[in-house]
């Protein structure tokens, strides 16, 4: 199973970091595309997503809601699936079934993700210039753990999409209100801070594990309860995939013949 733990702390990092970091693009590519001319995949196998949300309590405790989760999971394979089928960055796959060993090598490989995506964007958003001149030579890789999935399926490519959020509870959202009232009042505001949301979309070479394409996103006014937000913040990170072809365009309405 995927470290639920780890990739809340790495969340959490992130936010803690980003009112002092410098913030970088929201994508990078990797070196082997950038300088030795590989070329983007164009079959991808289509991992299942994972975005888990939960509620932060009145005193911060952080709860899975598993109901939500699944419902934003869901989401997410949707848009993906929207924007393969409407721009084209690649053709996707559905992943074949697995034996109980393969799926463990999966999860282990899709928490290794986890791991490497944000220490990418930690390394890429630090305060500290020497880590995010490191971070300028994008080669971050998993290792070759899954070629074996990939001679199996005969896809170089695995799209992983990860991410949460941290949605206030009523009476979180009330203790937040009470503190901007007393504030008011006494002129010093103490107000609990909301949820972070936070999306991360990375493109694997199986073979090699290389990080060919990274993305990833955060922001304070979201909520991934609701489709328009989280769908908006993936295309968002999909607009800069190499490639891609133009967003659609909303259709215009009919014009109506004017009376006389």
């Amino acid at each position: 199973m995927r470290s639920g733990k780890r990739w809340m702390a790495v969340c959490f990092a992130v936010a803690m970091l980003a009112g002092c970091a410098t913030q970088p693009s929201k994508t990078v590519v990797h070196e082997s595309v950038t300088k030795n001319g590989q070329s983007m995949p164009k079959r991808v196998l289509f991992l299942p997503a994972d975005i888990r949300l939960h509620e932060l309590s009145a005193g911060g405790v952080a709860e899975k809601v598993d109901a939500w989760t699944t419902e934003a999971s869901a989401t997410a394979t949707r848009v993906v699936n929207d924007i393969s089928t409407s721009r084209k960055p690649f053709e996707l796959t559905e992943s074949p079934t697995l034996s109980p060993e393969e799926k463990a090598i999966l999860d282990e490989h899709i928490a290794l993700y986890d791991s490497v995506a944000g220490s990418a964007h930690l390394a890429r958003s630090s305060m500290f210039e020497a880590w995010r001149e490191r971070s300028k030579t994008f080669d971050y890789t998993l290792g070759p753990g899954l070629k074996a999935l990939a001679d199996r399926t005969n896809v170089d490519a695995a799209l992983i999409v990860s991410g949460s959020d941290y949605i206030s509870s009523g009476g979180r959202k009330a203790a937040m209100l009470m503190g901007a009232v007393l504030g008011a009042f006494t002129g010093v505001v103490i107000v609990p801070g909301g949820g972070i949301s936070f999306v991360s979309v990375g493109v694997v070479d199986l073979r090699t594990g290389n990080l060919i394409w990274y993305g990833t996103d955060q922001a304070g006014n979201t909520d991934f309860r609701s489709e328009a937000d989280l769908r908006g913040m993936i295309e968002k990170l999909f607009n800069d995939y190499p490639g891609i072809g133009p967003a659609p365009q909303p259709a215009k309405p009919a014009k109506t013949a004017k009376a006389n």
